[in-house]
């Protein structure tokens, strides 16, 4: 693991949109929780499968660092920990082990898990660690049917951003 300009500017870039989009105010309130909806995850998650664990953490910290409401280190958990998923993942087990199109699917895969077992429980985890989330089975339900909707969205607009790049611009800079 190495950070060189191009993943430093690349991974910038990335988290710099993410954190754009909710400074702006492009949210969406998850109803009966304290967590928004947004389309952040869609540069989390490419930024974060193109530019490795290192860019993963300034994605996550940039994606993280604003989130409104007031719970910034649910957030930040929640996105580090997905994205840093997303890093490893993309490409030890699609990018290095699949070809197209299977490779699109396996992304497809990796999104959903990105969401289900990593940013929703990091959110669960850091309101119950640090603001006293009294019922983080209940908050997990209400989470996971929450982002329902962002996590086809983002499922999809991603698959079609891989889809569409060429193969040279499919490959971990890392």
């Amino acid at each position: 693991m190495k950070l060189n300009m191009t993943t430093l500017i690349v991974a910038l870039a990335f988290g710099l949109v993410a954190l754009g989009i909710v400074l702006v105010g492009f949210i969406i309130p998850i109803p009966g929780t304290e967590i928004v909806t947004d389309p952040r995850e869609i540069f989390v998650t490419l930024g974060s499968a193109l530019t490795g664990p290192i860019g993963a953490l300034i994605i996550g910290f940039l994606a993280g660092i604003a989130e409104p409401g007031g719970i910034p280190l649910a957030s930040l958990l929640g996105h580090i920990a997905g994205a840093l998923w997303m890093a490893f993942s993309y490409k030890k087990l699609v990018y290095e082990r699949l070809e197209m199109p299977g490779r699109l699917l396996g992304w497809a895969v990796l999104v959903v898990v990105y969401y289900y077992l990593f940013v929703v429980p990091g959110f669960v985890i850091g309101l119950t660690l640090f603001y006293g989330e009294a019922d983080p089975i209940g908050l997990y339900k209400a989470l996971a049917t929450g982002v329902v909707t962002e996590t086809i969205i983002t499922t999809v607009v991603t698959t079609l951003v891989w889809l569409a790049l060429p193969r040279a611009y499919q490959k971990p800079l890392w």
